[in-house]
């Protein structure tokens, strides 16, 4: 047995003890090496695991340090982040800015087409009243203007200028307003005449004032008037201002006439001489109303033939 041998005398042991022996001793053998080999595999494994923990270390350093290098990249992000909004913010103010300057592009572009055409409406008014103003001033040039501002004609035993009639008859009483209007008129065509003949007003001792039914001419420092009123004709003549001044206006008449006789010939149909038209007398102290208006109907014939001279084609080709 066992306990045999652990004495030291030598006890004789049977084979069947000394086989049993030897299993029991290979048993152990065989556990020892099974612990030996549970032994070396646990340390094999904490040897391992000690390995292991050293490359997770070394990996949690690196995923730190990865950590690390990601954190800072993405604060790079959000500051490039920062710098893209600020700079998306920059680019939207521009395309607003550019916007409103695109409408008021537009806007200006539309106001441009606007006043294009109001240009060009004007622009063709303008033309069109230019050529009626080249119309009429080519019909004009035709036209007798001073005889379509002056229309002289009769009305039985009256001259008449413009419709007012010159001249007072017994039955035929005219209102001294109307006569006075046709001497006013008369007054404005001989000055019209005298100016559109640019004749040497310096060279004369007559002035005409017209002024309407009140107008007057000159003599010298002289006024006399070229109006009537009631109270008595023989009265007004003898004070000599009515009857003057119808004098002196013949007189400038035949100024006027010799002055047109220097170049061209012509021939009143009315003789004037001195207070005479045709011989009868626009003064005198013994009034007659008949011959009175005799007298200005043929100045007032006279007239109108002057304004046929003056506007002639001949009388103006001569003139130049």
């Amino acid at each position: 047995t066992l306990a045999a041998g652990q004495s030291q005398q030598d006890q004789p042991v049977c084979s069947e003890c000394l086989k049993q022996v030897v299993a029991e001793v290979e048993r152990l053998v065989e556990e020892a090496a099974e612990e030996n080999r549970t032994y070396n595999e646990a340390y094999q494994r904490l040897q391992q695991e000690v390995e292991n923990e050293e490359a997770v270390e070394a990996e949690i350093s690196a995923m730190e340090q990865e950590e690390q290098e990601l954190l800072a990249a993405l604060e790079a992000c959000k500051k490039e982040e920062q710098e893209l909004l600020a700079d998306l913010a920059r680019q939207r103010q521009q395309e607003e800015q550019l916007q409103r300057e695109e409408e008021d592009f537009w806007t200006r572009v539309a106001q441009y087409q606007l006043d294009l055409q109001d240009m060009e409406e004007e622009r063709g008014a303008t033309a069109s009243a230019i050529r009626y103003a080249s119309q009429e001033l080519s019909r004009l040039r035709r036209s007798n203007v001073l005889n379509e501002m002056f229309q002289i004609a009769q009305d039985g035993p009256f001259g008449t200028i413009n419709g007012f009639r010159m001249g007072r008859l017994h039955e035929q009483p005219v209102p001294w307003e109307e006569v006075n209007a046709a001497w006013g008129q008369a007054c404005l065509l001989l000055d019209a005449l005298v100016k559109k003949l640019r004749f040497p007003t310096s060279q004369s001792q007559y002035r005409l004032v017209p002024k309407g039914s009140f107008s007057s001419i000159k003599v010298g420092n002289k006024e006399f008037e070229l109006y009537g009123c009631d109270g008595g004709l023989s009265n007004f003549f003898a004070s000599s201002q009515f009857g003057s001044a119808m004098h002196a206006f013949l007189c400038y008449i035949q100024e006027v006439v010799s002055f047109l006789r220097r170049s061209t010939s012509l021939q009143l149909p009315f003789k004037i001489e001195k207070d005479k038209v045709g011989g009868f007398s626009v003064k005198g102290s013994h009034f007659d109303q008949d011959r009175w208006t005799k007298a200005l109907k043929f100045m007032l014939l006279d007239l109108k033939y002057l304004i046929a001279v003056v506007e002639s084609r001949d009388f103006a080709s001569s003139r130049s």
